[in-house]
């Protein structure tokens, strides 16, 4: 569900509406205060009031989508990563994380740390231990808990290694953008 910026022009509009009706009187106030209180609630929109476009976005051999256009801070995006090249690929389990998206991706280049999962002490073995490899067409779900984030256009990106756990790009793959409201329902 979104919020459609015409429920609080809606608000206003009644406020002014009492106001010119009854002048000044005090006892429309509290009508006031409930219809601006309410209005938004009932302007919801279907419509997506988020960014336009694919949730999905293909680099590297690897799809990865989100599953809304839309989050709150503190909720959790549902990823979904498939592999779409004619070869195994290894994701990284560790380093998956959602970041502002860039105005341009020139110079672009989000760091790899594979600690936002595996904890500070990460090893080269365990991020092999947790990878996870994707056979051509075969895809994972994961889930990613998202903390408190400025209102912003998102992405998740999802590092590929090679067998060894090194990096196999120096960028990651990503999904399409998404926004998030901090303050709706906080």
């Amino acid at each position: 569900m979104t919020y459609n910026n015409s429920g609080y022009f809606l608000a206003g509009l009644l406020l002014d509406l009492c106001h010119r009706e009854h002048g000044r009187s005090m006892r429309f106030r509290s009508v006031g205060v409930l219809t601006a209180a309410i209005a938004p609630a009932l302007c919801r929109s279907a419509e997506v009031s988020g960014p336009r476009g694919s949730l999905c976005d293909t680099r590297h051999g690897a799809e990865v989508c989100v599953d809304r256009s839309e989050y709150r801070s503190n909720e959790s995006i549902l990823i979904t990563t498939r592999n779409v090249s004619d070869r195994a690929i290894f994701k990284d389990a560790c380093g998956t994380t959602a970041i502002p998206a860039p105005d341009s991706e020139e110079g672009f280049a989000p760091n790899y740390n594979p600690r936002r999962h595996c904890g500070r002490g990460v090893t080269r073995a365990v991020i092999v231990e947790r990878m996870v490899r994707l056979e051509p067409g075969a895809s994972t779900r994961e889930t990613l808990r998202l903390g408190y984030s400025p209102q912003a256009f998102f992405r998740v990106t999802v590092w590929l290694l090679a067998p060894d756990g090194a990096l196999a790009f120096d960028t990651p793959a990503m999904s399409g953008v998404f926004v998030i409201f901090p303050g709706a329902g906080n």
